[in-house]
């Protein structure tokens, strides 16, 4: 006597919330996004008003303005009297400031339990009245900052290498 063994298959239906058609999942997506571009494009511009105000108080001759821009953190390793006095060679050894131009920048949010906010990076081709340098600029806003700080500032000049 032979016994036959007889499988079933039964395929179950997954059941999800809600499956979404590819139309409306690509939608989802893009629109999502426009929404991070639209709020990374806004902390860049918001940067970059700090830097033209910081730019302006340099052009006025005025240190003690542009030292409100730079934040608690960047003078944990640079004291203010020694920031403006550098900020003071600068502008003798590179003339009065006239303009600048942002040539690259980045901008990313970090959420966590210490420092959590959005920092931007600015590099800039800044042009003064004898030299021209390149300047790298890092700002940060924390959650309940009202706006950005400077906390990090490189300024690279062929012009500073020599007497």
């Amino acid at each position: 006597m032979m016994h036959t063994l007889l499988q079933v298959r039964r395929t179950i239906p997954m059941k999800t919330p809600a499956r979404l058609p590819l139309v409306g999942f690509l939608l989802l997506v893009s629109c999502f996004a426009c929404l991070v571009g639209c709020g990374i494009t806004k902390s860049k511009q918001d940067a970059d008003k700090v830097l033209t105000r910081h730019f302006q108080a340099v052009s006025t001759n005025d240190p003690g303005a542009a030292l409100n821009d730079y934040g608690s953190q960047f003078f944990q390793g640079t004291s203010k009297e020694e920031w403006s006095k550098v900020l003071g060679r600068l502008n003798a050894k590179m003339g009065p400031y006239q303009s600048h131009t942002i040539t690259g920048w980045r901008s990313f949010t970090k959420a966590g339990s210490f420092g959590s906010g959005t920092t931007v990076t600015l590099q800039c081709q800044v042009i003064y009245a004898r030299h021209s340098a390149k300047e790298t600029f890092t700002l940060f806003k924390g959650l309940t900052d009202s706006g950005y700080k400077i906390i990090a500032h490189q300024i690279d000049g062929a012009a500073l290498l020599t007497e």
